[in-house]
């Protein structure tokens, strides 16, 4: 399973750096300080066994951080968007702690481990217990210590675990060059203490062929020592170069894509710097097209009060016309039963005067009668005759008359007649007007409303066309402020794809 993967490549990692860094210091301790190489191999374990039982607790510590970390790489496998901001901070969190329990263990393994070689060979007798011998071992396990410490966060920590997080989008900063000059500190020491050794040795076994003996354990401890820092440094300096040969061919290719969009930028900035100069030139007529405008506007809402105030004095003398026609059409109306009134009294007249016409017709009657009778009285008549003649001639001048008064009657119930009829007329003349009026006035009034209307949307479109005013002169200086900016790009740009060809040059040589 993946879960067990970095822990048993830990572990296995782990123990073979402890064996082989406990052998490395029994070589110094029991080849050179006590001289006896065969306690090397056959003497080992019970320094082995401390070291080891040291560590396990440290594997026992890491054990719940390493599968919890592997879970959520797992997880980030299977689907970088199901990772949430605590996966990522319980990754990060994992990735922090795993070391510490690897110095704890690595530093109190190899110190009580490693470093009981001068106690242990006290107590079985062999060698009297030298505390400046204990100093010395005690110094080496410690260094041989933090440099397997060294190589265990290096391999686990800096490469494999960094390695699992970068594959899932989450890139931490590998600082292997901090690892390599702590490796090289800890190697210096450790060779300086580990030859310290070799003086100790001739000191507690002079005689004869120590000279020899020197030379042979100078050489062994050099080659030893030129050994493990070769490893170290070949292990640590060939991942770093693998680093940054990766790097390079990214900077490389990277460059590459930055010079061409470079470039390509510079001459989109300066296409984009003749588009806002344009830009700016176009939004400059417009604000002069906008106060044109505003101007044009202005007079338009001028005419438009002015039709406004208009068409309210067109409606008040429309009303006052109106009032003037009902006032005569009413006048007429009283007209025409006046005149009905003086018809029904011209039929009185003539009731009155069929009346007289028939006093006349029975006059004239008597008259004549009056007159045979006075022919037959003979002289003694003849006064009563001329008196009859006058009253019948008198009556014809009446019945004459009465002729005339009809005639004059017909000529004025005709008159009237007619007068009825035009007024009438006029009447209906004068209801169509007063509709006319009525229609007119309500065309004032949707005239004085889309006047009141127009007055009012100028007087709004003049405040929109002064805001776009004011709007146009910002957005003309915003303009000119990105014009100054664009061309300040433009120059960076250029200089960035400057700078872009030198890095690239810099990642071809690299």
């Amino acid at each position: 399973m993946v879960s067990m993967s970095i822990f048993s490549k830990f572990t296995y990692l782990i123990f073979l750096t402890t064996y082989l860094g406990i052998f490395f210091l029994r070589i110094f301790h029991f080849g050179f300080i006590y001289e006896r190489p065969s306690a090397i191999l056959l003497e080992c374990i019970p320094t082995v066994s401390i070291s080891f039982l040291l560590i396990v607790s440290c594997l026992i510590v890491e054990r719940p951080i390493l599968r919890k970390f592997e879970e959520i790489i797992k997880k980030g496998r299977k689907s970088r968007g199901s990772l949430t901001e605590s996966d990522i901070a319980e990754c990060m969190r994992c990735y922090k702690k795993f070391d510490i329990a690897i110095a704890a263990g690595d530093a109190v393994g190899f110190l009580l481990g490693a470093g009981s070689t001068s106690i242990i060979e006290a107590a079985k007798g062999i060698v009297p217990f030298e505390p400046a011998i204990f100093i010395i071992i005690e110094l080496q396990s410690v260094g041989v210590g933090f440099l397997c410490y060294t190589i265990n966060v290096f391999l686990i920590k800096r490469v494999l675990m960094a390695g699992c997080m970068k594959e899932i989008g989450m890139p931490v900063n590998e600082n292997l060059s901090q690892n390599l000059n702590i490796a090289i500190v800890t190697s210096i020491y450790l060779s300086v203490m580990n030859m310290m050794t070799i003086p100790i040795n001739l000191l507690k076994n002079g005689g004869e062929g120590a000279f020899q003996r020197f030379v042979v354990y100078f050489v062994i401890g050099a080659s030893l020592n030129m050994l493990i820092c070769f490893v170290t440094y070949s292990l640590i300096i060939r991942r770093i170069q693998e680093r940054e040969k990766r790097v390079s061919r990214t900077l490389l290719e990277e460059t590459k894509k930055l010079a061409e969009s470079t470039k390509k930028s510079a001459s989109t900035s300066c296409d984009q710097s003749a588009a806002v100069k344009e830009i700016v030139a176009t939004m400059h007529d417009s604000t002069e097209l906008a106060n044109n405008i505003g101007n044009k506007v202005k007079h338009v809402t001028g005419l438009a009060e002015k039709s406004r105030d208009a068409v309210v004095v067109g409606s008040q003398a429309l009303q006052k016309n109106m009032q003037e026609l009902i006032e005569i059409k009413n006048t007429n109306l009283l007209t025409i039963e006046e005149i009905k009134e003086l018809n029904k009294k011209i039929n009185g007249v003539w009731d009155i005067v069929s009346i007289i016409n028939n006093v006349a017709d029975q006059t004239k009657i008597i008259a004549f009668n009056a007159e045979l009778e006075a022919s037959s009285s003979g002289e003694a008549g003849k006064n009563f005759h001329i008196v009859a003649t006058e009253i019948r001639r008198l009556s014809d001048n009446i019945i004459d008359s009465i002729k005339e008064i009809r005639e004059i009657i017909n000529e004025i119930q005709h008159a009237s007649d007619t007068l009825i009829l035009d007024s009438e007329k006029s009447s209906s003349q004068i209801d169509a007007g007063c509709e006319s009026a009525s229609a007119l006035e309500s065309g004032f009034s949707s005239i004085m409303a889309s006047s009141n209307a127009t007055a009012e949307s100028t007087r709004e479109i003049l405040d929109f066309v002064g805001q776009m005013t004011i709007s146009s002169e910002q957005i003309f200086i915003t303009l000119q402020q990105i014009a100054h900016g664009i061309e300040d790009f433009s120059v960076s740009t250029t200089n960035i794809s400057t700078s872009s060809e030198a890095v690239k040059e810099i990642a071809s040589q690299l």
